[in-house]
């Protein structure tokens, strides 16, 4: 299952400009923290440099003296790079732009050092300040445009989507689904509009099916750019705050309710539109940044530290029965993103032929599907499901991005189909992606309810945290060798 064509597309374009880390008027943590920790870096450097090439030596004193002035350095050049709007990110900026910035921000934090040290009189090196804005003008640059390939790659896997909703299908509407497309935001999708007055194109109900909406289209972004009712602004927010989504207003329309005043100081521009929050929800950016991190390398050296079992595994499946060493199945990721999810084989060639079969004898509720004691499955497969072995494979799902090691179970095709049948709050777990292990396999693997793994799967996703994967991967580790398995 791909995801769906939507009605405006906004196609890979400035990866400075997306979605995942705007933080409207707010502060970029990330960006603040990065940039001192480079020119730290590069202070220290030009330090040592210098006290090298005069045949010094480094002592406390000239320590602390050159702390006081790399200290000075960076709250200017911190302070111009916040005037210069760098630690805000405004929808019609681009890369060239900020770049352009982030170069002026330092520039005039050096100027301004410089003639702060000429006024009092006190000695300093200039070439050691022109050694540090150097390094500077190279290092906080690169590492943006570093990043923002990283993103660009990400959504081109297609990881990265943000999907949009607008209420109001009206000319305001329209004009800001074609601002947003020429805004080129990386990896953007305009899902539709809600209207109570007009159909047609990219229409997918009232304003009354927001809820519905909502979690059906897996929507990220909600622009109110048509007047509302009282009672429709009340429920409009109480239903984007209760689903942790972003909300923001095109001031045309009036503010008619106090709930929904909007924050006036937060304004933005989509296309030169003026956009301001009503409901903003930060992005971890660490916190992402470090679980795929984890993910990378726990995967990388999983494979690597585990080939000799893994192909020791693949061997001995061939031998058994002489069928294909590898069961494949396509499964439904983040944003409703398709994928091939890869795990041992662990049953006779034609176990999907008679699964019918055994339709009757199925444990679970909803759409998982279990037997005990599955004549489909070898002796070699009931052994390395008891301790998971089969999952293995899925830590290359892992590497490519595709999987998690910790995030909801990976439903199929056919199950999310269903979704709508029992609940659309089940798309829920199409927000993140998902993991190898999940709060459900620690907490509940024995419990037949389906509605208690979406349970589980929702609180994981609403409380999600680095602590909370690290408390389920411990978890996971001594379930796995008490063969508690499948």
């Amino acid at each position: 299952m791909t995801a769906p064509n939507p009605p405006f597309p906004l196609r890979s374009g400035t990866a400075g400009e997306e979605l995942a880390r705007r933080r409207g008027a707010r502060q970029d943590r990330f960006g603040i923290l990065i940039d001192s920790i480079l020119i730290g870096a590069a202070g220290v450097f030009v330090f040592w440099l210098r006290t090298s090439l005069e045949g010094g030596t480094i002592t406390w004193e000239r320590g602390y003296r050159h702390l006081g002035f790399l200290l000075l350095y960076l709250a200017l050049v911190l302070l111009f790079l916040q005037g210069e709007g760098v630690y805000t990110l405004a929808w019609a900026r681009g890369e060239s732009r900020e770049l352009w910035a982030v170069a002026k921000g330092v520039l005039q934090g050096t100027v301004l050092l410089m003639v702060v040290f000429y006024l009092a009189q006190m000695p300093i090196s200039r070439l050691m300040v022109l050694w540090l804005c150097g390094i500077s003008l190279v290092a906080l640059p690169a590492w943006r445009v570093f990043f923002w390939n990283l993103a660009r790659k990400d959504v081109d896997a297609g990881n990265g989507w943000r999907h949009v909703l607008i209420i109001g299908a009206g000319l305001h509407g329209r004009e800001l689904a074609g601002a947003l497309s020429a805004s080129s935001h990386l990896g953007v999708f305009v899902r539709g509009f809600l209207d109570d007055d007009r159909s047609g194109e990219g229409v997918l109900g009232r304003v009354a099916d927001l809820p519905r909406v909502l979690d059906r289209y897996l929507v990220d972004e909600v622009f109110i750019a048509s007047p509302l009712a009282s009672d429709q602004w009340e429920s409009v927010l109480a239903e984007v705050r209760q689903r942790q989504k972003n909300i923001w207003l095109l001031p045309r329309p009036p503010v008619e309710s106090a709930a929904m005043r909007p924050d006036w100081r937060s304004l933005e521009l989509v296309g030169g539109r003026p956009i301001v929050p009503l409901h903003w929800v930060p992005v971890p950016v660490l916190c992402l940044l470090l679980k795929r991190t984890i993910d990378l390398s726990g995967s990388f050296f999983g494979l690597l530290l585990l080939s000799p079992l893994l192909l020791g595994l693949a061997i001995a499946i061939k031998v058994q029965d002489g069928g294909p060493v590898f069961y494949h199945s396509t499964r439904i990721g983040r944003k409703g993103r398709s994928f091939e999810c890869w795990k041992f084989r662990t049953m006779v060639t034609d176990a999907e032929a008679k699964k019918a079969e055994l339709a009757h004898r199925n444990e679970r509720q909803g759409p998982m599907f279990k037997v005990t004691d599955d004549p489909r499955v070898t002796p070699l497969g009931r052994w390395l499901r008891k301790y998971s072995l089969d999952e293995l494979p899925q830590l290359w799902n892992v590497l490519k991005g595709e999987m998690s090691l910790v995030g909801p179970r990976p439903p199929t095709p056919d199950e999310v189909e269903r979704y709508e049948q029992w609940s659309v709050g089940y798309y829920r777990r199409l927000d993140v992606k998902p993991g190898m292990t999940s709060l459900w396999a620690v907490e509940a693997r024995s419990d037949p309810r389906f509605e208690r793994a979406v349970e589980l799967d929702r609180h994981y996703i609403e409380h999600w945290s680095p602590w909370l994967d690290l408390q389920i991967l411990l978890r996971t580790i001594p379930a796995v060798f008490r063969g508690q398995g499948k």
